[in-house]
């Protein structure tokens, strides 16, 4: 089954604007309001992998939304989609219920033969939840949460800062929605800051003519 439209270069991007992601969700955890993945339906518990860390999960479209510091996923009875971060790379999980632990990984639970229509498709699920998610923070902690939480990552060491916040979650909907149309991330970057660019143009402006 093909994806319609997408090649190889968009589920780069897709676990490119994943990585960031996960760091986001941590952010949440730690919001001065409490934590909000807790505040949102998860349940936190002890790692079943590295110790020292938690698992946080959620029944979520006839399955759970599972998120680990180095994985996250949507995994039902027979399917699911997994993003292992340590591996940059999203894959179809078909270990059902069993499923990721870091640091084992079950490889052999990793679909690498399924081809980009399957996992588009298992994608979605996982993608419906992280756009509710998002609007769901911008509505609770608003956007200067967010706009915090993408600061924060571009002060870590290594991290690749992907796109900024408004200009991730419009790449994620064209990815879920209109995949057909779906640009390369870099183009939303270069849109993002021409638009930046334009909105000071007007700012300064406006502010000469007052």
């Amino acid at each position: 089954m093909d994806a319609p439209m997408l090649n190889s270069s968009n589920f780069r991007d897709l676990a490119d604007g994943l990585q960031q992601q996960m760091f986001f969700w941590g952010q949440d955890v730690i919001a001065p309001q409490g934590n909000f993945l807790k505040q949102s339906g998860f349940e936190r518990s002890a790692s079943l992998g590295l110790k020292g860390t938690s698992r946080y999960r959620m029944p979520w479209r006839d399955g759970v939304i599972e998120l680990y510091g180095s994985c996250a996923g949507w995994y039902r009875e027979n399917d699911g989609f997994a993003f292992i971060r340590p591996y940059r790379r999203c894959y179809v999980w078909l270990g059902g219920e069993e499923t990721p632990i870091p640091g084992a990984w079950q490889t052999e639970q990793l679909d690498l033969q399924a081809d980009r229509g399957e996992l588009y498709q298992a994608s979605i699920p996982f993608l419906d939840w992280l756009l509710h998610h998002e609007a769901s923070v911008r509505a609770h902690l608003g956007q200067a949460h967010r706009e915090e939480s993408f600061n924060n990552y571009q002060k870590v060491p290594k991290a690749r800062a992907w796109l900024p916040p408004d200009a991730a979650l419009k790449w994620f909907t064209q990815f879920r929605h209109f995949p057909e149309k779906l640009e390369r991330a870099r183009e939303f970057k270069r849109s993002d800051r021409k638009l930046n660019t334009a909105n000071r143009y007007n700012t300064i402006a406006v502010n000469h003519f007052q």
